[in-house]
């Protein structure tokens, strides 16, 4: 598999939420609890619900164990690294605090 390959089945997965049975779902459960479908916290987690069942499922039928899908502490980090240099790059004030319990931080 390619560097990337949580990324690329990731963005496959997510493809299932433009689909409208699970569309229609998700504005059936959201009229029901009578929230916003589009806008807000409740949204944003019915779509994270929904995304994360469609990337396990994809694992699932590729023979991947879904487990795999986690990041490893490294890749952790590297995000973070991500979006750190992001923000700083984008003029937002970014603070990195190192909470190591290992005796490795300084």
């Amino acid at each position: 598999m390619h560097a990337d390959w949580k990324d690329h089945h990731a963005n496959e997965a997510a493809k299932a939420l433009d689909h409208p049975l699970v569309e229609d779902v998700i504005n059936e459960l959201a009229e029901n609890l009578g929230v916003d479908p589009e806008k807000g916290l409740p949204a944003y987690g019915m779509r994270k619900v929904a995304l994360y069942a469609a990337q396990v499922a994809r694992a699932q039928t590729l023979g991947i164990d879904p487990e795999a899908l986690r990041m490893t502490p490294d890749e952790a980090n590297s995000h973070m690294l991500a979006l750190a240099a992001e923000a700083t790059f984008k003029g937002i004030p970014t603070y990195m605090l190192d909470l190591r319990t290992d005796g490795s931080g300084s």
